[in-house]
């Protein structure tokens, strides 16, 4: 799966980013979420009454869901476990109302203002507005602004996934603003936008936690850990996550130009496929070993027609249990296929 993603202005205004959060979680069930998170620094923003930039994201279709994450990170005990640090005290920015932006004190960090999000999309391209307005209005203490969505892909997956008999692979190969992969149908916009510079990049990979890593990148590589459960099934409240069930995995970069995260997970595979690819192959053999022994002991070597005929009723119900196996190995890219198809 294609993973280089863009973030660039197009009305001419030049801003950076302070951090940037992606957070990809990958289920069991052949099912993702994607969270993006923006941090902008109070000094870019006191003077504008919106902001308005692109974020290029290459499996992005009309079928995608968007959520804005302002009403879950209003949350004091939300926000505690997001940017892992006590909160001292919430401010709202509309007289008490807590519609239109909270600020956040921290124990430990700046102060951090959460605000709505307004997302517009097309194929491959969201179009992100924050309202300011409010904000600059607030007398109150503000720090920098933050805004942050999820999207649900259509794809599934967005890791690159191998499966073999024995072992499955997981492969992320994320980048951000790198020049070099800026796809075609991109080059247009980009030569009359500005890409956004971004100061601080993370990257959360949420995954099961039966794999195992077996390549990252130790420059990027902070932290891994178990998901703490109760703290997240409050903030995504996604029936998916399961306890003792996920890990997360975080990797930072800061300063250059452009970023890149790649690492890879294993998993072995010793489970009820192997044990039937193996019961397949040997009612196979077994079965083609009946019938060159039935027709070299027949009295005249016996035509296939003739052979069937003759034969006891075992045999058909082997030749189904065969069929049926290698039905159940083959309908996961037969679906695939066809539902590629009819898309």
């Amino acid at each position: 799966m294609e993973n280089s993603y863009f973030v660039y202005t197009t009305n001419g205004d030049t801003f950076e980013i302070e951090r940037f959060h992606t957070c990809i979680w990958e289920f069991d069930n052949n099912s993702s979420l994607v969270e993006f998170g923006f941090e902008i620094s109070m000094e870019q923003s006191h003077h504008l009454d919106d902001i308005e930039f692109c974020l290029y994201i290459p499996w992005l279709t009309e079928k995608a869901k968007f959520q804005d994450l302002y009403e879950k990170l209003k949350d004091p005990e939300n926000s505690r476990f997001i940017f892992n640090d006590s909160i001292l005290n919430t401010s709202n920015i509309d007289e008490g109302r807590g519609l239109l932006g909270v600020s956040h004190e921290f124990r430990s960090r700046n102060l951090l203002t959460i605000l709505p999000v307004t997302t517009e999309y097309e194929p491959k391209i969201a179009h992100i507005k924050i309202d300011l307005r409010h904000y600059n209005q607030f007398q109150g203490n503000k720090g920098n602004v933050y805004v942050r969505f999820s999207i649900i892909p259509e794809c599934g997956f967005i890791s690159t996934r191998k499966n073999g008999i024995a072992k499955s692979t997981v492969i992320y190969d994320i980048k951000i603003n790198e020049r070099r992969n800026i796809p075609d149908e991109l080059v247009g916009d980009l030569n009359n936008a500005n890409m956004c510079k971004i100061k601080d990049c993370f990257s959360f990979n949420i995954l099961p936690n039966s794999y195992d890593i077996i390549f990252y990148d130790n420059s990027a590589l902070r932290n891994v850990r178990l998901l703490e459960y109760d703290a997240f099934t409050k903030y995504i409240k996604d029936e998916r996550v399961k306890k003792d069930d996920l890990m997360v995995v975080f990797n930072k970069k800061s300063n250059p130009e452009s970023f890149s995260f790649f690492s890879i997970y294993t998993k072995e595979r010793i489970g009820m496929a192997q044990f039937l690819l193996a019961i397949f192959f040997n009612m196979l053999c077994g079965f083609l070993f009946f019938i060159a022994s039935a027709r070299i002991s027949a009295e005249h070597e016996l035509s296939y027609t003739e052979l069937y005929k003759k034969s006891p009723v075992e045999i058909t119900a082997a030749v189904a249990v065969i069929f049926l196996i290698f039905i159940i190995f083959c309908w996961p890219p037969i679906k695939k296929f066809l539902f590629k198809e009819n898309r």
